[in-house]
């Protein structure tokens, strides 16, 4: 089996304030609720599956992804989870967790269904997952994801980004 390679980017929320880029008036991006759930999930999962970057790191990384959202989905409250719409069909999600102590605040980082990539959906959905994370408080936010790839390269960059490698838990 292969390992995935972590890099993680951090972003200072401080005085962030980025606007979102505008998306073509057929997309929306709003919170998720409890009901979106099962689209949600699916959404995420295909989203890594269908990735040529991902796949072969698709069993190491699915529990993690499925208790993820497992447990944003499982609070007594509103999802901490965004969402991307194209009319009323759900094409993209992303994930959020609040706690400042957390590794990665962006659990499952901004997904989009492969039919609905670059058309800057994804840097729309992490730019306002950045603002959501600034609006509860959080001073930093961070998002881990696989170096090299398309999210390492194009989107996590954005927005005044830091780079580094993860954090070992031998450290």
């Amino acid at each position: 089996m292969k390992m995935v390679n972590w890099a993680r980017f951090s972003w200072n929320l401080t005085n962030f304030a980025a606007v979102c880029p505008a998306v073509a008036p057929s997309y929306s991006i709003r919170r998720a609720t409890p009901d979106d759930q099962d689209t949600v999930k699916s959404v995420v999962l295909s989203s890594f599956t269908l990735d040529s970057d991902w796949n072969p790191f698709f069993a190491e990384i699915r529990t993690l992804l499925e208790a993820a959202l497992t447990t944003v989905f499982h609070e007594k409250h509103e999802p901490l989870c965004l969402i991307v719409a194209h009319g009323a069909r759900i094409i993209g999600a992303s994930a959020l967790a609040i706690e400042p102590e957390a590794q990665n605040h962006l659990l499952t980082g901004p997904c989009v269904s492969m039919e609905y990539r670059n058309r800057g959906l994804a840097s729309a959905l992490l730019t306002q997952s950045l603002l959501t994370l600034r609006d509860a408080g959080l001073p930093i936010a961070r998002g881990v994801t696989k170096q090299g790839s398309p999210a390492a390269q194009f989107i996590y960059p954005k927005l005044g980004s830091v780079c580094a490698p993860p954090e070992t838990k031998s450290q």
